[in-house]
């Protein structure tokens, strides 16, 4: 069975993220929730520490702040199963699982919800390297964290390289809203 892989966003913790990933996670499928290891001053858990603090719209990470990514990332895909895997995420979470696809997992899918990319040329780069596969990728136009613009570089780059993309965009600002986490599951389903 397939393992849905779903990371929180700034300011999480796994287990506020576990009861979304429960409801759209589908029967006999394992479920593996994450928590980023860099403690956030408000609260919760960051995947990478913004340098100056963050600055919504700013779209480039510094040194410093991608050398967190990649401190990350190795800590992730040492925890990685070696199942087929989803993987996804909300916010920082969803940018989080776009970079995984650096390492030789057996991914069906990407979640990318509410987020951008973190470095667009490497992310063209490892998806022309690898079968393409499917994207569901969610964002509010009201969002005001990740401008929507940010956010429609996902589709874009995985629609360039032959992936199969759902897109939901919806109204509401940085969050995942409850009438969509059915359609989640239900695309899920069809992957497995």
């Amino acid at each position: 069975m397939p393992t849905l892989v779903m990371m929180h966003g700034m300011t999480g913790t796994a287990e506020m993220m576990r009861p979304f990933a429960e409801k759209v996670l589908p029967e006999g499928w394992n479920l593996l929730v994450p928590e980023a290891e860099f403690n956030h001053p408000n609260r919760g858990f960051t995947w990478w520490r913004y340098e100056g603090g963050d600055q919504p719209g700013r779209r480039i990470l510094s040194a410093t702040e991608l050398s967190d990514v990649d401190s990350s990332l190795l800590k992730l895909s040492n925890i990685l199963p070696d199942d087929k895997l989803v993987l996804g995420g909300f916010s920082q979470g969803g940018a989080m699982a776009q970079e995984l696809l650096q390492f030789d997992h057996d991914v069906l899918g990407i979640i990318a919800i509410g987020t951008r990319v973190v470095r667009p040329l490497e992310l063209r780069q490892r998806l022309q390297e690898l079968q393409p596969a499917k994207l569901l990728w969610m964002h509010g136009e009201s969002d005001h964290r990740v401008s929507l613009d940010a956010g429609l570089e996902i589709p874009q780059i995985f629609e360039e390289s032959g992936w199969d993309v759902l897109k939901i965009q919806h109204s509401k600002g940085h969050m995942i809203p409850i009438e969509f986490h059915f359609s989640i599951k239900e695309w899920l389903e069809k992957l497995g």
